[in-house]
């Protein structure tokens, strides 16, 4: 039997090393029921990760240009109508607007378009909508094949409809020592050991510092705090820039002069697989990422994560586990807190965490496999989704005017010069 596609949204244009997880473990989840994943992005621009898939920009899954047999939408924190000109990524192109929106709201309308059925892989809500988005996100759900969201904050700005079911499950990169254990990282470890010059038996602390968490922190008194207890404990402090598109890699050279001990800046990662390997053979793990913690913890490597400023989804994630003691509100505390993990600290998730990641992805895969609906929104009278077609137009007629609906069907030239002095114009298509 041929692999069927699936399309999977998220932000898998950017080099942020969570993100990227995403399509890699769908893929290994997935692989078993026939399943292959094909990320999509708001643009098609390659990660630098050489293990990262490559995407599809959203415009190609709105257009149909792939056959699918389903769309797979998230994860990470991407159900939201903000903007993300903020990034460098998109800040020069045409997508920054509707970058984060395309990736659910235009996964759903493409859904509805080309009959197929949709289903959401725990993505992160986090910001509440307005009331005139709100009304939109219930004919959007209803359109789903099937719904979760990776946490009870999520839960409670999403507002979903009480009648629709909505699972609320532990974010799946918890599933990434599946997809590579633990001992077959080892190579890719004392590889990265022996590049850096130091012996296979150093003992690492991975430490993760994203600027949104030294706001108001001066680099000479954290690099020095660091570089303290690292020696107290006899540990090699390594600085990893998880996420370049967020700067991190800056923000580890910036530290690096200031711990004076020796240390590893692994600022400049190769591969996905050699982040994970860092993670899951260094000792302790202090961080501000979700998902540098996330995976630290799937491989038994006590963490300490940082929640300044205190996402939800900090305390989401850490709900499921039970360890909301390893979430500290700043560097300080964050220290403390390591300074009384010791050697029989088990930060492993329990097993209900992966039974209900094992129910999410069963559901997912029976979401897909399910009989077709008979067609899109074109081709038949009661379409599927066709609640949340005609609701997103009814949205955009009110918000933008008749002309955001009919605009498209006049010519070129009446689009650019609808007609000088009320003078009506003409023109082949």
């Amino acid at each position: 039997m041929s692999e069927r596609t699936i399309l999977m949204t998220g932000m898998f244009d950017m080099d942020n090393y969570g993100d990227l997880l995403f399509p890699l473990v769908a893929a290994h989840r997935l692989q078993p029921a026939g399943f292959r994943v094909q990320p999509v992005a708001p643009s098609a621009s390659r990660p630098a990760f050489t293990d990262a898939l490559s995407p599809i920009a959203t415009k190609d899954m709105l257009a149909g240009e792939t056959e699918a047999a389903g769309i797979l939408v998230g994860g990470g924190y991407i159900i939201h109508a903000g903007s993300t000109d903020f990034l460098d990524h998109y800040r020069a192109s045409d997508v920054g607007a509707s970058a984060g929106v395309g990736l659910w709201l235009g996964a759903a309308l493409a859904g509805v378009l080309q009959g197929l059925p949709v289903a959401w892989n725990a993505p992160g809500v986090p910001h509440p909508f307005t009331s005139r988005q709100a009304r939109l996100i219930g004919p959007m759900l209803a359109s789903l094949a099937y719904r979760s969201v990776r946490d009870a904050g999520s839960a409670r700005l999403l507002g979903a409809p009480a009648d629709l079911p909505l699972a609320v499950v532990p974010d799946p990169i918890i599933d990434l020592p599946r997809l590579w254990p633990r001992a077959g990282l080892a190579d890719d470890f004392r590889s990265l050991l022996a590049r850096n010059g130091l012996s296979g038996d150093t003992r690492l602390l991975a430490v993760h510092v994203r600027n949104r968490s030294m706001k108001g922190l001066e680099p000479a008194w954290l690099g020095a705090e660091i570089g303290r207890f690292s020696a107290e404990r006899g540990l090699t402090p390594m600085l990893i820039g998880i996420g370049a598109s967020h700067d991190d890699p800056a923000v580890a050279r910036s530290l690096a002069p200031f711990l004076g001990v020796p240390h590893l800046l692994l600022d400049e990662a190769e591969s996905l697989r050699e982040i994970t390997a860092a993670l899951a053979h260094s000792r302790l793990n202090l961080g501000a990422s979700l998902h540098g913690y996330i995976v630290s913890t799937a491989y038994g490597v006590p963490a300490v994560l940082v929640g300044r400023p205190a996402y939800h989804k900090f305390s989401g994630f850490l709900a499921h586990t039970g360890r909301l003691g390893d979430l500290a509100g700043s560097w300080q505390e964050a220290l403390e807190i390591a300074a009384a993990l010791g050697p029989e600290t088990d930060p492993r998730p329990p097993a209900a965490a992966h039974a209900a990641l094992d129910a999410h992805w069963q559901a997912i895969v029976a979401a897909f496999d399910a009989p077709a609906p008979p067609g899109g929104v074109l081709d038949g009278p009661s379409p599927p989704g066709g609640d949340f077609a005609l609701a997103l137009l009814k949205s955009g007629l009110a918000s933008e005017g008749p002309g955001w609906a009919l605009t498209p069907f006049l010519n070129r030239r009446m689009r650019a010069d609808p007609g000088a002095e009320g003078e009506p114009r003409h023109g082949r298509w």
